[in-house]
């Protein structure tokens, strides 16, 4: 029979296996059913037939970084077979480079490769795309897109950044459709959002900031958190971190050129009722209240522009529906508004307080930036491009009105600080605050803020929670550093 090379104990009782040339025999003693097994010296390793490389897609923003790279290999029952050797490759090495035997890729220059794996005839393929971002200098006048062109800047010089997330068209394949939330497009938004920065550069002479996300609704949603409005698409995550990432270098620069400054969140909403509706995250129950009621720290601290109700000397209700409140003044022109002097309270109907945006880029959780969310409705205000043109001119007239009341901003002066007159030219536009509004104002955590507010409102305690978190483009997630407030109310 040939020499004994193996004992092996199972179930089935002992198996001796002996060499015999060619081959193995295999004596099992005891059980008759007992199966002769691991009597090879070898084993071929299972076939490969899938191959998967991880991550898919990966988007980097500097060149000379690298990025590690991963292959699993499946037979055909989709076990994972290990010990294999993976050859990997980079479809065009001037953009990226790649260790053919670790994975590990270096990117070269801007561009798109893909990255290719192979183990004995299957392939596996992931995308590498290189992208540098512009900034953080931008300069007014100037116009900045992100990534593949989906979202687009247009730096300012004026305290005022206006935002149009909704208005976008585009539907790139390789951004899936979102498969919950709401997906339809705020019509004709992104036109007006250009109309009003047009009206405001005619009468001022001076530019907005403007961020536009391009994309569809479909697509991605800017004006909602990351896990919902990009629903795991690494481009739509890329592109909501963008929207975001120009809304606060546009807050930077205003902060640092003014020290304050007016942010307007613009959407389009179909309800029946044809008026604005503006809202400062202030619920319907919230403006039905009476004006003593209103006029409370809570919902001061729960406001987009809690910065500005500190600040300025008209007060808070005043600021919310008075005759000089934003739908007050829109009202004058001839574009009812709700809240505002004639419109205190929705009365029941659907309103939209704010969502993420105005929560974000508002001041309810600190900074010098106010917030407000303008719904502006379809039947002569964005049905047509005169329609446009008309409230555009409308907004721009009362922007300058409304920033000369509540911020001592005068816009006119305001667009030629920067271009020729130096600090004083910004001094001109920029008046100083009443020092007999400044109180010292106590924290709930304890801690000291000097804010200016009305006589009558001098003793009040205010919250200051911190802000929102911030996408990190290197674990693709938010990450927090300060408890936020969810959303009243999202459009």
């Amino acid at each position: 029979m040939g020499k004994i090379t193996k004992v092996l104990l199972g179930r089935g009782g002992v198996t001796l296996c002996a060499r015999r040339w060619p081959g193995f025999v295999a004596l099992t003693l005891a059980a008759a059913s007992a199966l002769a097994v691991g009597c090879g010296e070898a084993t071929s390793p299972p076939t490969p037939v899938r191959l998967t490389v991880s991550p898919e897609i990966v988007i980097v923003d500097q060149i000379g970084r690298t990025r590690q790279f991963t292959a699993r290999a499946e037979d055909a029952d989709g076990a994972r077979i290990s010990g294999v050797s993976v050859a990997w490759s980079s479809s065009d090495p001037a953009v990226a480079t790649i260790d053919r035997a670790s994975g590990l890729a270096s990117t070269r220059s801007i561009g798109t490769t893909t990255i290719l794996a192979a183990v004995a005839g299957v392939t596996g393929e992931a995308t590498l795309e290189v992208f540098v971002p512009s900034g953080p200098d931008f300069v007014a006048g100037e116009t900045y897109f992100g990534l593949r062109g989906y979202t687009e800047y247009q730096a300012g010089d004026l305290p005022i950044i206006v935002s149009a997330p909704h208005g976008g068209d585009l539907e790139p394949d390789q951004i899936p459709f979102r498969t919950y939330g709401v997906t339809t497009q705020d019509r004709q938004t992104q036109e007006l959002a250009r109309a009003v920065a047009a009206a405001l550069f005619g009468r001022s002479d001076g530019r907005p900031h403007l961020i536009i996300n391009r994309l569809h609704r479909n697509r991605l949603d800017a004006n909602r958190e990351i896990e919902e409005a990009a629903q795991g698409s690494v481009y739509a995550e890329w592109a909501w971190a963008e929207h975001h990432g120009f809304i606060d270098a546009a807050k930077q620069k205003v902060v640092q050129q003014y020290g304050r400054g007016l942010y307007l969140d613009l959407h389009g909403h179909g309800h029946d009722i044809q008026r604005l509706e503006l809202g400062y995250l202030l619920r319907s129950s919230d403006l039905g209240l009476p004006d003593s009621l209103l006029d409370d720290p809570e919902l001061i601290n729960q406001s987009s522009i809690r910065r500005l109700a500190l600040d300025a000397a008209a007060g808070f209700v005043e600021l919310v529906r008075g005759a000089t409140s934003l739908g007050g003044l829109l009202a004058q022109q001839g574009f009812p508004s709700v809240p505002s002097h004639d419109q205190p309270d929705p009365d029941g109907a659907p309103y939209f307080t704010g969502g993420y945006s105005t929560e974000r880029h508002g001041s309810r959780d600190g900074g010098m930036i106010s917030g407000i969310q303008i719904e502006v409705h379809w039947v002569g205000a964005r049905d047509s491009t005169s329609s446009q043109a008309a409230f555009a001119d409308a907004l721009a007239l009362v922007l300058e009105t409304y920033l000369a009341t509540h911020f001592q901003i005068n816009l006119s002066a305001a667009s030629t600080a920067d271009s020729g007159e130096g600090q004083r030219g910004r001094q001109s536009a920029v008046k100083p605050r009443n020092s007999r509004t400044t109180s010292s104002v106590q924290r709930v955590d304890g801690a000291q803020t000097w804010a200016h507010t009305p006589a009558d409102r001098r003793n009040q305690t205010v919250s200051d929670a911190k802000g929102p978190g911030v996408f990190s483009r290197k674990s693709g997630q938010i990450e927090p550093d300060a408890t936020r407030r969810k959303t009243l109310w999202r459009t």
